[in-house]
């Protein structure tokens, strides 16, 4: 069996599935910046409590903003040495090629901690039941994650195709697909 290597004369850009993840962000934004009003309104902003929430809840609503705003930045870059998940300016994850184990396209199981995980939206190191803490890039939290294991981490990630970022970069990668889902 004879190897090839694979080179590339620029990156190749792969968009990730669409979703409606930045629905779910801005909706979060809104919910929070609800919540921190409402006492405002009933007590009055002259109370010491009712300013306190406010200056707590709107920049954490506005973190939710600015990640909706950044939602249409994401996308995978893949080139001669590594694949790169970018969303803005808050995620880049560099994965060495010659440092993948597997690749394998599954679904994911919950667990009840917290994480930036919605539907349509997952980021950061998010804790999964089965595969444990997962760095996610993704327009998906659960359901078909193209998971990326090498040896120090694991990586979620949701190409637009199956065609997309395909395990023919490398021979001898092992690669599982993702059981149908019977429900």
């Amino acid at each position: 069996m004879t190897s090839e290597k694979v080179v590339f004369t620029s990156p190749r850009y792969f968009q990730p599935r669409p979703s409606l993840g930045w629905f779910w962000l801005i909706l979060m934004a809104v919910i929070i910046i609800a919540l921190a009003i409402a006492p405002a309104l009933a007590v009055g902003i002259s109370s010491t409590s009712t300013a306190l929430t406010l200056i707590i809840c709107i920049p954490i609503a506005l973190v939710f903003l600015a990640l909706a705003f950044w939602f249409p930045s994401m996308r995978y870059e893949l080139d001669q040495d590594q694949l790169t998940l970018r969303y803005g300016p808050v995620i880049t994850y560099r994965i060495p090629l010659i440092k993948i184990r597997t690749i394998r396209r599954r679904n994911l199981d919950m667990t009840i901690w917290s994480a930036v995980r919605f539907p349509g939206i997952a980021l950061f190191t998010v804790p999964y039941a089965d595969v444990g803490n997962v760095k996610m890039c993704a327009t998906a939290a659960l359901n078909n994650i193209l998971l990326i294991e090498t040896e120090e981490e694991k990586y979620g990630l949701t190409p637009q195709t199956k065609r997309h970022l395909s395990p023919r970069w490398k021979p001898g990668w092992r690669v599982e697909r993702c059981p149908r889902s019977t429900s």
